[in-house]
């Protein structure tokens, strides 16, 4: 049974290399109806001096940086971290900037960082993953300078809620295998109060979107991002000759999003170095 929470599952099967990430992060980027893509949106929110440092946990393939590294002041210093092994060596061949990034595994319960070190802590659909929130939460704070921030995206209940119903339809209720990544431990709805133990001011930015979907093989590769390789395509068959059915009909197929991040403030003064 796949478990999102498992940090032995997501470095050695889910995310031991960024094809399924990539599947998902393709649907997006594709039929997202926002004109400014995520990862710019998340890349405005930063406000960086020219000799910030910065940490993201759970980089992936560093997405975020490869559109937008070009446009960092001199100065930064990226520390990009992940569980997963592949996704660092992915990242680190794709920017090939070893100048500005450096590359760590780590537990983001455990981090090994002084204090007060990092001008802004980036953790962009993670927390969700961690078995140990409030440990990760504490650490953030610790490592983070006072007055700086973390920035901390999720998605909302009501996220790529269309797909939900679509895995309820066309898999068996006994069926362990989901159709989208659990985020029911850090999301739209309960992360601020999560945050307010360790940040204050944490303060909500949406990030307004819907996917308006004419393919179907997108979806389809989507959904099988999620089963491992292992599972029955029966209910992927299935599916995929009721998208079409419902692209024939409707002419373009709409997916609900629900997603933004928190900026959560450590309290202090920002000491300029």
């Amino acid at each position: 049974m796949a478990n999102f929470n498992d940090p032995k599952y997501l470095a050695n099967i889910q995310y031991q290399d960024s094809r399924n990430l990539s599947a998902r992060a393709e649907l997006h980027d594709r039929f997202s109806t926002n004109p400014i893509g995520w990862h710019a949106w998340v890349f405005q929110q930063l406000k960086l001096s020219n000799s910030a440092r910065i940490l993201e946990i759970g980089c992936g393939p560093a997405y975020l940086w490869q559109q937008h590294q070009a446009h960092l002041a001199a100065g930064c210093q990226i520390f990009l971290s992940d569980l997963s092994r592949g996704m660092l060596e992915e990242a680190r061949a794709a920017l090939n900037n070893p100048s500005r990034f450096s590359y760590t595994i780590l537990d983001a319960a455990r981090l090994p960082f002084p204090p007060d070190f990092f001008d802004a802590v980036i953790a962009n659909h993670v927390l969700y993953h961690l078995p140990a929130l409030k440990s990760a939460l504490g650490e953030i704070h610790r490592v983070l300078k006072p007055g700086c921030c973390l920035l901390a995206a999720t998605n909302g209940e009501n996220h790529l809620q269309e797909i939900r119903q679509w895995k309820n339809r066309f898999l068996p209720e006994n069926d362990p295998a989901e159709w989208g990544t659990p985020t029911t431990g850090f999301n739209l709805n309960n992360g601020a109060e999560l945050l307010s133990g360790f940040f204050n001011p944490v303060t909500l930015r949406l990030y307004p979107d819907q996917l308006e979907i004419d393919q179907v093989e997108p979806v389809v590769r989507y959904v099988e991002s999620y089963l491992d390789g292992g599972k029955d395509q029966q209910p992927v068959l299935q599916l995929r000759s009721y998208l079409e059915d419902l692209l024939s009909e409707q002419g373009s197929i709409k997916v609900s999003k629900e997603t933004g991040l928190f900026q959560a403030v450590k309290p202090g003064q920002l000491q300029l170095e």
